[in-house]
């Protein structure tokens, strides 16, 4: 995590650091992010980049969580659960997920890496936002579900699916390269959204 020499930069050179953080690491897998490339297109001395942070580890580390947050921050925001049907709500939180990793693509590339990386801090970590997400949803599942077996299989498969479509359908290097936003029409969103609950619904009765 950050070292307090880096809490102390302004606030330009921080945005800027983690800008362009998050375009080596979403551009290339963890194995060919490259912190000598970081430091050029920051225009700094290796030795700042040290003061900054440990090591690539964890710099990279910093970022998913960074990324984790933003995403938790907006779902805190925009959907809040009321009491209405849990299917309903929760098309609505995949909505809200899909235009959010969409609209920052580095970070679905953020997301999608980690379950490739093979350390042992690593895999805590994508361990961790897993179970934080699964709690997300848990919570608010109607009591003659979650008194079921609910299994990993099925919490995961939703989220899951979202990325094999992101992977599959979207080349997001090029859209990150390229430095635009997907449009994705309304109704193409809630298409899918409400297709991914059918599964997750058909997967619990």
């Amino acid at each position: 995590m950050p070292k307090p020499t880096f809490d102390r930069l302004p606030e330009s050179k921080r945005k800027k650091f983690i800008h362009e953080a998050y375009q080596e690491f979403s551009l290339n897998s963890y194995e060919g992010a490259s912190i000598t490339n970081l430091i050029k297109s920051l225009g700094i001395a290796k030795g700042s980049f040290y003061q900054y942070f440990e090591d690539k580890e964890d710099l990279y580390t910093f970022l998913v969580i960074d990324a984790d947050n933003q995403l938790n921050d907006l779902l805190d925001r925009a959907c809040s659960y009321q009491g209405e049907d849990f299917f309903d709500w929760y098309t609505k939180l995949l909505m809200v997920e899909v235009k959010f990793m969409l609209s920052f693509p580095q970070y679905a590339v953020l997301f999608i890496n980690l379950t490739s990386v093979i350390s042992v801090s690593q895999k805590k970590l994508a361990e961790e936002i897993n179970a934080k997400r699964k709690e997300r949803i848990y919570q608010h599942l109607p009591k003659s579900f979650s008194d079921s077996e609910l299994n990993d299989h099925i919490l995961s498969e939703a989220p899951n699916s979202i990325f094999k479509l992101l992977t599959k359908n979207l080349n997001l290097q090029k859209i990150i390269s390229a430095k635009s936003i997907v449009d994705i029409k309304t109704e193409r969103l809630v298409s899918l959204c409400t297709t991914l609950v059918m599964k997750f619904k058909r997967g619990l009765l």
